[in-house]
């Protein structure tokens, strides 16, 4: 069932804090299993303070969409749809022990598609705004960290590791992308456009993993 396009400004700032709080929740699972296959302690550290952190920013997300839209019901749109299938292959990754793989995944391409949103949100879209103003801020710094720790690790591996690390990154942009389409209505409110996120996005990945990309 999808939305309905053309709902007023709070109920679709409402469903795009919906959609954002099944990515936080993405987030806080797959931190948390980071932390235990991860060999490095001072990564094990920094993957359980993630889910920590991440873990808040959904218990926000889910709270400010209640207030915003207290008798909407949740509706599995093709956004949400797409998430899942995104939170499937981080899944594949963990249970295989590809860390590489999930570090791209989540710290550099879903972080990424995170802060990238909230960047652009306009708060000003809703009576509520003021409200959320302050947290909107908390978070926007938490996701750029969580972005840049995975590209510090990026930065340190080989370069005999790259043809992979490329595959990788290619793979979960395009199912980032997916995510982008599929909320078309949401994302820019009329003022910006799928394609728009999906450049964006692209700035924030080195450029050498993203060859053969759309």
């Amino acid at each position: 069932m999808t939305m309905v396009v053309g709902a007023d400004s709070a109920t679709r700032v409402a469903r795009l804090f919906h959609l954002l709080w099944h990515g936080e929740r993405i987030a806080r699972d797959t931190a948390a299993r980071q932390a235990l296959i991860c060999n490095d302690v001072k990564a094990r550290r920094f993957f359980a303070m993630q889910s920590a952190q991440e873990s808040l920013h959904a218990a926000l997300f889910h709270a400010a969409a209640t207030v915003l839209a207290p008798r909407a019901r949740p509706l599995q749109t093709p956004a949400i749809t797409a998430l899942g299938v995104y939170r499937r292959h981080l899944d594949r990754d963990l249970a295989t022990g590809h860390l590489a793989g999930t570090i791209i995944g989540l710290q550099i391409v879903l972080e990424g598609l995170g802060a990238l949103t909230l960047s652009r949100m306009n708060l000003a879209l809703s009576q509520h705004g003021p409200r959320f103003a302050p947290f909107k801020r908390l978070l926007e710094q938490q996701e750029d960290s969580h972005h840049a720790f995975g590209c510090r690790w990026l930065e340190r591996q080989s370069i005999a590791s790259v043809p992979a690390l490329a595959a990788d990154t290619r793979e979960y942009f395009e199912l980032a992308c997916s995510v982008i389409d599929g909320g078309e209505d949401l994302f820019g409110y009329g003022i910006s456009t799928p394609q728009c996120y999906v450049t964006q996005l692209r700035t924030t990945l080195p450029a050498a993993l993203m060859q053969g990309s759309r």
